[in-house]
């Protein structure tokens, strides 16, 4: 059984949820509660943080964010299952959910719900991302092919780095200034409109960890709602890539993984 500890305030206040899934990134995750409450939107708003059974210290640190609302999960059950536990206890209009390693600029939230607010086909809009350095980060993909994933996830990467697939993958001869649909983008920050999703549920739990956006992404496709990118809003993404490491780790046998469960439950027709 999960720990919660309540918020006071009236459900029918508040216009925007926040939901942090944090697992072992106590720096990080103090680092971004202080940014986000130190730029928090002009529209009401609550912060839920989902603990997946932390052991470095992080529940203890949230005792002095006494703003935040903690659940505290008895086990590591994956990334989705965590999120949509914050996604059914949200009030809130809308829900961002953040990564623990991205860090709030000032009126970057603002940005996102006040786009919300005016564009009501847009069931999913995401921000700009920068690396640490200020460098763009590029967040925005095109849906995966066998071909995407060998380069991203095999040594041809490295072997083909100006490859067009990847190239073409990765949107990067496109400026991204600009606002637009696009297939996906990182999950690191992203603004859902709750009455696009057609379920209780926001991620399918299928998946343990990745592919959790991508998957919701492409079943929003399949709907009027629209999925944007708005580089009005911008916040900082310290992405570590996991995924990306020397070897066939465990953060790479998860992405082949999720994305065998993402090609099986589509050719499948899963709902």
């Amino acid at each position: 059984m999960a720990a919660s500890i309540p918020s006071q305030e009236r459900a029918d206040d508040i216009q925007l949820s926040v939901i942090i899934v944090n697992y072992n990134t106590e720096q990080l995750l103090e680092s971004c509660l202080s940014s986000l409450l130190a730029n928090s939107p002009l529209c009401s708003m609550e912060v839920i943080v989902v603990d997946n059974h932390s052991m470095d210290g992080s529940v203890q640190m949230l005792e002095k964010f006494t703003e935040v609302r903690l659940i505290v999960e008895n086990a590591n059950r994956g990334f989705a299952r965590a999120a949509n536990h914050g996604y059914a206890l949200s009030r809130g209009a809308y829900c961002l959910i953040l990564n623990p390693d991205v860090i709030i600029l000032p009126d970057s939230i603002q940005t996102l719900w006040e786009y919300m607010e005016s564009s009501k086909d847009a069931g999913i809009v995401f921000p700009k991302l920068l690396n640490p350095d200020g460098s763009l980060q590029y967040s925005c993909r095109t849906f995966h092919t066998t071909w995407t994933i060998l380069m991203r996830r095999t040594p041809l990467g490295k072997m083909f780095p100006k490859s067009k697939i990847l190239r073409d993958h990765l949107m990067m001869d496109w400026d991204h200034n600009s606002i637009r649909e696009v297939d996906w983008a990182l999950g690191a920050s992203m603004m859902v409109r709750k009455s696009a999703i057609s379920r209780n549920e926001l991620f399918d739990e299928l998946y343990f960890l990745y592919f959790e956006e991508v998957d919701l992404c492409y079943r929003m496709k399949k709907t009027p709602w629209k999925v944007v990118y708005n580089p009005e809003a911008t916040m900082i993404h310290c992405h570590l890539r996991e995924s990306a490491g020397r070897g066939f780790n465990r953060q790479k046998r998860e992405v082949i993984r999720s994305w065998i469960k993402f090609r099986l439950k589509n050719s499948l027709g899963r709902p």
